[in-house]
């Protein structure tokens, strides 16, 4: 049994639909540039008219494999979401070590506490999930899509994920909980196992 918490189709889509544009712009400059010579005449007098300039075509492919690398990952992220979060029975799985990097895993002995919080970050509020720790384990220093609020406090953030980072902590609880359970149930059932005298 597990629970898992996956980045938000929707708002992976819509990522993937705000690259076009940039892909479209950048494409007609490095081609036939029809929509940038007819922005170029609404804009400019024709006596004031603007040449390309090497730097434009420079722009224009930095700007194409920038929107191409928006569209694909948008794309990847709605039909095959990143697993943000992994709970089973041997603890809690985190991506926080990279985009292609495995999940860090977290064994439910070194989890203290999980719950939502927002952070205000440069005025605006932040929705993240707040994981704390006896012992920080092998999660990295500088961890992906998440950041340290103590030695021992990770808060991972929400704000593209499926479900609000609320639910999301009372589920990991309710998992846990479940597990611990689980655990417990083994352990009894296996000093009890008849055939081991």
């Amino acid at each position: 049994m597990t629970l898992v918490v996956k980045r938000s189709a929707l708002k992976m889509w819509l990522m993937a639909m705000g690259g076009i544009p940039l892909l479209i712009i950048s494409l007609d400059v490095l081609t036939n540039r029809r929509i940038t010579n007819w922005l170029r005449e609404l804009i400019f007098r024709p006596e004031d008219t603007q040449i390309y300039e090497p730097r434009d075509v420079i722009w224009a492919w930095a700007m194409l494999l920038f929107s191409a690398a928006i569209v694909v990952w948008g794309l990847k992220e709605l039909f095959v979401p990143t697993k943000v979060i992994e709970a089973t029975d041997d603890g809690l799985s985190l991506k926080v070590s990279g985009p292609f990097r495995p999940a860090t895993t977290i064994s439910w002995e070194l989890v203290d506490d999980v719950r939502a919080i927002q952070v205000s970050d440069e005025g605006d509020a932040v929705p993240m999930l707040s994981i704390r720790m006896l012992a920080t384990g092998d999660l990295p220093q500088d961890p992906w899509g998440a950041r340290w609020l103590d030695d021992r406090e990770l808060a991972l953030l929400a704000q593209d994920w499926s479900e609000p980072p609320s639910d999301v902590a009372g589920q990991i609880i309710d998992f846990a909980v479940e597990a611990a359970k689980r655990q417990a149930r083994a352990r009894t059932a296996s000093v009890w196992t008849p055939g081991d005298t």
